[in-house]
This record gives structure tokens, C-alpha cells and sequence, in this order.
């Protein structure tokens, strides 16, 4: 390739030559002086005396002739450094000494944690603009040039404030939860915070939570097990689950979620979204084409999650169509299990009743307050369990069939 461009070049010299060699001249037609300012800064090019023959009897091209080399050179395989070279012998000097002016482009960053947004400034990109120079040289026979210069616009600050707003919130409360599953919703709440999701990465749950484990931390909760509250290590994330499960929703995001076998009472029927130990996960793909960043916070027994990125399209509503079949109450007497229960007036709940539901989910789209369209996203049953009551084994005796012996009157005169 390089001896291909010196015989372009030596070819070009020798074809130059006849057009613009006079051996005995003393004029120049067309010679290129110019002083090239920047602020205080001027610097002086002469091109015959940056002439590659070092000879002042050189009868230059004219101006056009010399606008019509440089586009015939364009057609070549050349570089433009290459051709500015050859038609202004030392423009590369003239680039050199200007090179401080130069500085790199710097875009702004934006870092998300768990306490927010940090953003870094920005700084625009300056270097010497090269083709606009050596026109103006070109195109001049003696003139003054400002060196023109060309601005490399960075990410601002403010640009990536408008791909980080607040695109949904949602919470959940759990007033009723002992201090175990309290904790357990803290604790799996606080390894979401501050999730930052990269453009066409996966979003696991399970991956950034990671086993609920006591070595983990978690402690004993009621969880649903086969249709029935236990007992178990880690009880309360999947409100946690739950609850960023519709936060991403109204941001816009389906995610892949399972149900439980019972309906949730702290959300919409058919919007709950289970989570287990090497089974069941909450997972998505950001594809918005923007990072995704999830907050989440517990406070006063709620738990809420956050969700920023590029502004939504829509507004978008939740709802669910239910079909319920409700539970019935079982009264059970058992002596020796429940030798507290005397009567049948004294009772004692051994099972909640849960109602049997049928859910079809929906995400209604609004542009303002106009409905666009509605989206059916999925389609439950859930378990219905009837209410278990132990009550005692007999009838509470009546006063009148008291003894007399254990009878208290009480006369007044």
C-alpha cells in the first residue's frame, strides 16, 4: 500500500511539474502566506517556503487548477492527511503547534446506589478542525484565518437527568406481620436497593437475593407451602417479590412471575408474583434500550420499590377480573387435641379460610385520561381453603340448670 501511494505520488510530482515548472521564472502567481490566530496566538505559513524543491523559481498552480488536484486526490487512495500534505508541504506543523488547544471529550456518568443518583459533569470535545484549514489556506493568497475549530459535544448532566426519572411506584403494607417477617421483608428489600439493570441484561431476583437461608440471615416466617401457611425460613420475601413485581408493571416491564397456590391479601388478585429457593424467580430482559435502576425502602411496616429510567409512554392501571368461590367454616371437636375447649361457645382458629379465585390480569394503557389499550398479561387459579374452627365437646349449662346448692340469691327489701 505505501509503495503504491509513493508512485501515486512521484507520478502526481512528475504530471505537476509540466503544468507548474517554469525553470527560469521569478513570479508566483499563487502562493499561499497566511497567518493563522488563535486568541493571541498567530502563526505565519508560507508556502514557498515550505516548497518541497526549496526553490523560489516555481511557477505555482492557480487556485482552481489547485482545487481541481485536490479533488482528483480525493479520488485516490489517500489519506486526507496525505493530501494536505502534498498540496501544502508542513500543514502537519501547523496542526502540531496548535495541538494544545486540543482537549478529549468527557460525558457526563450517572452512578445509582442505594442512597440515589450521583451524577459526573460533562466536558465538550475541542480539536482543530483539519479539512475547514487547509480550505482556507487553499483559498487564500494572503489573508488572516481564525483557527477554526471543531466541538465534540459530550452527554450532559442534564441529558441523563431526562433517561432517570421516575417511572412507577408501588407498596405494600404488612401491619400485621410479626417481627420474623418483618425483618425477612427488610433484609431482602435492602439487596434490591439500588439495582442498577444494563441495557439487554437479565433481572433476576433469586440471583440478587440470594438463598433465604438462616446463614443468610433470614428467620422463621409463615410461607405457603402445598396450599397451607408453615412455618419456614425466609417467610415474607415474596411480598417483597410481590410488590417490585407491580412496581416494574406500571414502568412498562412484563416480567416472568409464578403465583401462589392461595390468593395474597396485601395485593390485587392475579398481580401476586412467588419467589422460592432455586425454583421460582422474578426475571426480565431490559429491553427499553436505557438502564433500568430499582430503589426499594421499608418504612412504618410498608414496603415500596421505586423504578427510574426513560419516561413512559403511558400511563398504565392494573386490573383484574376475579371469579370467587368463597370458603366455607369446618367446626371440628376434639378432645384430646384441644382439652382447653370445654364448650361450644369457646373456639379456636386452626386454619384460615382462603376463597377459590379465578383471575384474568390486565394493564390498561392511558395517553392523559384517554384509554389507548388494555393488555392481558395472565391468567390464575388459586386454591380455595376452607376456614378449620376447633370448638369444645359440650353444650354451656344454663343458669336455671345450676344446682340450688351453687345458687346465689340475692334479695332486696
Amino acid at each position: 500500500m505505501k509503495k503504491l501511494i509513493l508512485i501515486t505520488l512521484c507520478t502526481l510530482t512528475v504530471f505537476v511539474s509540466v503544468f507548474s515548472f517554469t525553470a527560469e521564472a521569478q513570479v508566483l502567481p499563487w502562493n499561499v502566506t497566511a497567518q493563522i490566530y488563535y486568541g493571541k496566538d498567530v502563526f505565519t505559513y508560507d508556502l514557498s517556503q515550505n516548497a518541497r524543491c526549496g526553490k523560489a523559481n516555481v511557477v505555482y498552480l492557480g487556485k482552481d487548477s489547485k482545487w481541481q488536484l485536490y479533488r482528483y486526490l480525493q479520488t485516490l487512495p489517500l489519506d486526507e492527511e496525505q493530501i494536505y500534505e502534498y498540496l501544502l508541504p508542513n500543514f502537519s506543523k501547523i496542526l502540531q503547534h496548535f495541538k494544545y488547544v486540543e482537549r478529549p471529550k468527557v460525558d457526563a456518568t450517572v452512578n445509582f446506589g442505594k442512597n440515589g443518583f450521583i451524577y459526573g459533569q460533562s466536558q465538550d470535545g475541542v480539536g482543530v478542525d483539519a479539512q475547514k484549514l487547509f480550505e482556507s489556506l487553499l483559498d487564500s493568497a494572503q489573508s488572516q484565518i481564525s483557527l477554526p475549530l471543531v466541538l465534540d459535544k459530550a452527554v450532559t448532566v442534564e441529558s441523563l437527568k431526562k433517561q432517570t426519572v421516575t417511572k412507577s411506584s408501588f407498596t405494600t403494607s404488612y401491619s400485621n406481620s410479626n417481627a420474623n417477617r418483618c425483618y425477612n421483608i427488610a433484609l431482602a428489600t435492602e439487596s434490591l436497593n439500588g439495582v442498577t439493570v444494563g441495557v439487554g441484561e437479565t433481572f433476576s431476583f433469586n440471583k440478587i437475593v440470594g438463598k433465604r437461608t438462616s446463614q443468610n440471615g433470614y428467620k422463621n416466617a409463615k410461607v405457603i407451602e402445598n396450599g397451607v401457611y408453615v412455618d419456614g425460613v425466609g417467610g415474607g420475601v415474596c411480598q417483597v417479590s410481590t410488590t417490585l413485581y407491580n412496581a416494574l408493571l406500571l414502568a412498562g416491564i412484563i416480567p416472568k412471575a409464578c403465583q401462589h397456590t392461595l390468593i395474597s391479601n396485601y395485593v390485587l388478585e392475579g398481580f401476586d408474583a412467588m419467589v422460592s429457593d432455586g425454583g421460582a424467580d422474578l426475571t426480565f430482559v431490559n429491553d427499553t434500550g436505557y438502564p433500568i435502576y430499582i430503589q426499594g425502602k421499608t418504612q412504618d411496616k410498608k414496603v415500596t420499590f421505586t423504578v427510574y429510567g426513560i419516561p413512559n409512554a403511558y400511563r398504565i392501571e392494573r386490573k383484574s377480573v376475579v371469579d370467587v368461590t368463597p370458603y366455607d367454616t369446618v367446626k371440628i371437636m376434639n378432645k384430646q387435641k384441644y382439652p382447653h375447649l370445654l364448650y361450644t361457645d369457646q373456639s379456636q382458629v386452626i386454619t384460615n379460610g382462603s376463597n377459590g379465585v379465578k383471575t384474568q390480569s390486565y394493564l390498561v394503557y392511558y395517553s392523559g385520561n384517554r384509554l389507548i389499550t388494555q393488555k392481558l398479561i395472565r391468567k390464575n387459579s388459586y386454591k380455595k381453603v376452607d376456614k378449620v374452627v376447633a370448638i369444645g365437646y359440650m353444650e354451656r349449662p344454663r343458669q336455671d340448670d345450676i344446682p340450688p346448692t351453687d345458687r346465689i340469691d340475692i334479695f332486696t327489701q
